[in-house]
């Protein structure tokens, strides 16, 4: 990697890091249930387990990303992945299950810290106009983690057991931070896109239409991959599919959308963003509602790969606009990821709440699936209206990037 550009070394470090991260918290999410029911947690607390991580991420994203403008980023990542592995630790001594529910509002609260402000560093190198394929690249690392962390996690706790996973995930997030520690060169002040980031800035953001419209379609996007995640296996299991067919339904949907975030965030930077970002969620929005159709494995794996086609085509054009608009407007790097942070933890924390709403209302799980495609699709189709006088994506700069844009 010698002679790579130097923001294409930071990227990878920073891709990795959160890598690892992404695996760490990975390997226990999913059991977490098994934790809490052991603890004696039922159905309310139970959701309100997985609810609070999403609702302290929401509220402090913006904030952690204001003061990362100002004192820097490297700080809040490497603070929040010690976060991470302390919090781990806490999961393994915690015997009840309002302690829980107080861990996964400290999750909540260090990843807060990680990923938005990994985010905002990337986005102060990135070459203008190469927003699309450097955060398709960058997105690869979350999304890999984020698919095979299960898979590790119950590898390990089919053989050492669940506390095994919680050291695990305090290894890996100490792994992380040393990587962070060693590799990672933050940019002078001078050369991070930041701002003040005051209740002005963040007024100006919402205020802003074009921005508008991608935080409106990042909830949407948000809140039916909630309900994808969270009722796709359930509709499965009703079809008469297996634990193992679920979860290879589930892996080739992350599968998928990995692979292509390098080429689909290529071409974002050659075509138009809007028209990729629109088109690719109400496409992913036509396939979750089409998922209750699927009346075996077959078919449920041809809709789940299709959905996340759709799904990855939009991603990196719509963090893109987000990115390329937010230096635009000038706010601030962190704040303006950590903007577009909250919008996806609003709507995984409101998605999958009304999914099981809509369920229980018309006795099917299907009512999930349907409810969360439409808010995705309306959602993608209010960023078209909202951000119709986007202004066209910058020139592509040269693959030839100054290397000294990092110290």
């Amino acid at each position: 990697m010698s002679s790579s550009p130097g923001y294409q070394r930071m990227v990878l470090v920073l891709g990795l890091a959160v890598f690892v991260a992404m695996v760490g918290v990975g390997i226990i999410v999913p059991f977490l249930p098994i934790y809490a029911r052991d603890l004696g947690a039922g159905g309310a607390l139970m959701g309100l387990i997985f609810s609070s991580f999403s609702l302290s991420r929401g509220l402090i994203v913006p904030l952690v990303g204001s003061l990362s403008d100002r004192w820097g980023r490297k700080p809040f990542i490497i603070l929040g992945l010690a976060g991470y592995a302390l919090v781990a630790l806490l999961f393994i001594w915690t015997r009840t299950p309002g302690g829980l529910v107080l861990d996964r509002l400290l999750q909540g609260i260090f990843a807060a810290m990680v990923l938005p402000i990994a985010m905002a560093l990337v986005a102060d190198v990135a070459p203008p106009g190469m927003e699309g394929r450097v955060f398709g690249g960058f997105n690869m690392f979350f999304l890999m983690g984020f698919g095979v962390g299960p898979l590790i996690g119950g590898a390990v706790y089919e053989y050492l057991g669940l506390t095994a996973n919680f050291w695990l995930m305090a290894g890996l997030s100490l792994a992380s931070l040393v990587a962070v520690v060693l590799f990672v060169k933050e940019p002078p002040a001078g050369q991070r896109s930041s701002g003040r980031g005051g209740i002005k800035e963040m007024l100006a953001l919402a205020h802003d239409r074009p921005f508008a419209a991608v935080l409106v379609a990042r909830f949407g996007a948000a809140a039916g991959m909630g309900c994808f995640i969270a009722f796709m296996p359930l509709i499965a299991t009703d079809h008469g599919l297996g634990n193992l067919q679920v979860g290879a339904c589930l892996t080739a949907n992350v599968l998928v959308m990995t692979l292509l975030q390098k080429p689909f965030g290529r071409l974002a930077d050659k075509t138009s963003r809007l028209a990729l970002a629109v088109c690719g969620q109400v496409a992913s929005g036509i396939m979750k509602m089409l998922i209750p159709l699927g009346s075996d494995f077959f078919w449920l794996m041809v809709l789940s790969m299709a959905e996340g086609i759709f799904a990855g085509l939009a991603l990196p054009a719509m963090t893109a606009l987000a990115i390329s608009r937010g230096k635009e407007l000038g706010q601030g790097m962190g704040l303006t990821t950590g903007a577009f942070t909250m919008a996806l933890s609003v709507g995984v924390f409101l998605g999958p709440v009304s999914g099981g709403w809509a369920a229980d209302l018309s006795g099917t799980h299907n009512a999930a699936l349907w409810l969360g495609g439409a808010m995705a699709i309306i959602a993608g189709l209010a960023m078209w209206f909202l951000g119709a006088g986007q202004a066209p994506p910058l020139e592509p700069a040269e693959e030839v990037a100054p290397v000294d844009r990092i110290p």
